[in-house]
């Protein structure tokens, strides 16, 4: 894959608790980034953003 270059930036990715969402999000953070999950369900955003890694995601 790839490496992206996003140390440094953070990014607010809707959909982020599941599928297309949470994989972009799994992306930006393998890349130095950090993210911001937006979803309707709180609590899925919330489990998606802990399984992110600490200080990754919100």
């Amino acid at each position: 894959m790839n490496q992206l270059d996003f140390a440094g930036r953070h990014a607010v990715v809707t959909g982020g608790a599941t599928g297309l969402g949470f994989g972009i999000a799994q992306r930006l953070v393998a890349s130095g980034g950090t993210v911001t999950l937006w979803d309707r369900d709180e609590a899925a955003a919330a489990r998606a953003a802990e399984s992110l890694g600490p200080g990754k995601a919100r």
